[in-house]
């Protein structure tokens, strides 16, 4: 049902499988201002280098078939709305609200002012980045991190050249960036990876007076030449401690909560959280993941020992009403949390076309597998992506169910073996890595894929639902009724990345054929925000 909200807004709103809370207002009319007046990344407060190689990187994973630009290097890179928010918000300098010392002052009001100034400086700041899915968040954080370390290198060097090359060799991880499963963790890996590669020429960036001479470093004036590291499944805690005991401090340490909570359980090994005890910027990714009830207690056991920490950032495409709730409770002074939402918080975008197939009508006759199966046909020889292999996720509610319909579509429909994967939370980290690969990166021309296939489909739960850049899919199918409007924003924003076009295909029967699904296409081409 269609319900007003606010003036200028409805919300479409179902019942108990409504669980979204309702961007505030205000939240999103702060970030929205001004930005129809950013169109380039210049024009936001981004340490130099980090702006270049973040560039460059987004270049190299843009798709360019379903563009008439024949070079990467023409393509011309502009912030979405949720980098112009995140970057203008998080990078703000700290002492804005601070009193000015001033030399001319007595003693004792010069130390007042000092007093102040540090406690601006070092005070914990929390930032919630909510914005739709496939909008760019991960580069709204990245960009924000890797600017406040290269600014306290610069910091460190200005003090002294010999105080720079010191607090390089400190033993400690100064960033983490948590994220809920191995997968996720690989992916911004990969992307830190490969930005910190990047070559660029520091007299081609035409930097300010104040960066030359710390750019003009060895160590600095070629690359980002950061030390990355991720920790992922089957990564023992020996892996970290040697890192960091052996080549010095960690700049951006990429894992899940649970690695560094177990950390809690190695008894013969002196204080091994010490390396967090200096970490000053902490990114929470899918945070409405993290801090849900499942993973609360080793996610805050973490937060809470970051005693150092001044930047907790937390990153999700949707705030369930309960995150709020768990928010509220452990940040009681609201004025401690800075909220940034985008205007596309919540409704699903427009060029993701929605339709639901009712299995009860000829000739499926109540079979959802049946319908699944024509509805594969369909996709199949529709004409689109003409040459290349055509890749298709369908997503169903239980793990149990994966392996029968995989068994189903193979025996009873036809499709071959080596065309349909199903993974779930029992396969293996390395196995799920292997499966998932066709899907996580750009369609293949059919006579490239070595298995010759026309048609590639992922069979899954809610588990490859969050986060994952699955890269250029068209087609997304739920053969169940996701159990919450949460679920659903995540399903569909798998497809329709990046302004991409998608489809979906919702297919009900009896049991999960509800009064309101059908009203579900025309809300979204209204650009309705869903509760």
């Amino acid at each position: 049902m269609f319900l007003k909200g606010r003036p200028t807004r409805s919300i479409f709103s179902f019942g108990k499988f409504s669980q979204l809370q309702i961007p505030e207002k205000k939240t999103i009319e702060s970030s929205s201002t001004g930005l129809d007046t950013i169109a380039s990344f210049d024009a936001l407060r981004i340490f130099p280098t980090v702006r270049a190689a973040m560039v460059e990187e987004i270049k190299s994973v843009y798709n360019l078939k379903s563009t008439y630009i024949k070079d990467k290097q023409e393509l011309d890179i502009k912030p979405s709305p949720v980098q112009v928010a995140a970057i203008r918000k998080i990078n703000q300098p700290r002492l804005r609200k601070a009193k000015s010392a001033s030399v001319e002052k007595e003693g004792g009001q010069a130390i007042v002012d000092e007093l102040v100034k540090s406690n601006e400086r070092n005070k914990l700041k929390v930032f919630t980045v909510a914005a739709e899915t496939g909008s760019g968040k991960t580069w709204a954080y990245l960009a924000s991190v890797l600017s406040k370390l290269k600014e306290d290198d610069l910091e460190h060097f200005t003090r002294s050249e010999l105080h720079y090359e010191k607090a390089k060799e400190v033993p400690t991880v100064r960033s983490i960036i948590l994220l809920p499963t191995h997968e996720l963790v690989e992916q911004v890996y990969d992307t830190l990876n490969r930005a910190n590669k990047i070559r660029y020429d520091v007299d081609e960036l035409k930097v300010h007076s104040n960066y030359a001479q710390f750019l003009s470093l060895p160590d600095q004036k070629d690359s980002l030449n950061l030390r990355i590291m991720k920790w992922g499944s089957g990564d023992p805690h020996n892996r970290l401690f040697n890192a960091v005991n052996n080549k010095g401090r960690i700049d951006v340490l990429v894992t899940t909560p649970s690695k560094i909570a177990g950390l809690a359980k190695l008894t013969n090994f002196n204080r091994p959280f010490r390396f967090f005890n200096f970490t000053e910027y902490c990114v929470i990714d899918e945070a409405d993941t993290l801090m849900d009830q499942s993973w609360m207690k080793d996610t805050m056991n973490i937060v809470r020992r970051l005693n150092k920490c001044k930047d907790l950032i937390l990153c999700s495409a949707t705030i369930p009403k309960e995150f709020k709730k768990t928010l509220s409770t452990i940040f009681p002074d609201h004025q401690s949390i800075i909220s940034i939402a985008t205007p596309s918080l919540h409704k699903i975008p427009k060029q993701i076309h929605v339709k639901i197939i009712d299995a009860q009508v000829s000739p499926y006759n109540g079979s959802k597998t049946r319908c699944l199966a024509q509805a594969l046909y369909a996709i199949h020889n529709d004409g689109t992506e003409p040459g290349l292999v055509k890749r298709i996720i369908i997503f169903v509610n239980e793990k149990k169910d994966v392996d029968p319909l995989v068994e189903s579509l193979v025996s009873k429909y036809g499709h071959r073996q080596e065309d349909v994967i199903g993974i779930t939370g029992s396969d293996s980290a390395l196995d799920r890595s292997d499966k998932l690969e066709p899907f996580l990166k750009p369609a293949a021309l059919i006579e490239d894929d070595m298995d010759r296939s026309k048609i590639k489909i992922l069979v899954t739960t809610d588990l490859m639902a969050r986060g994952l850049n699955f890269v250029g899919i068209k087609n997304v199918i739920l053969m169940d009724l996701p159990r919450n409007s949460v679920d659903l924003v995540h399903r569909i924003g798998r497809t329709g990345r990046m302004r991409q076009s998608g489809r979906v295909f919702v297919i009900v029967d009896k049991k999960t054929r509800k009064s309101w699904i059908k009203g579900l296409p025309n809300a979204i081409k209204r650009g309705v925000t869903l509760g």
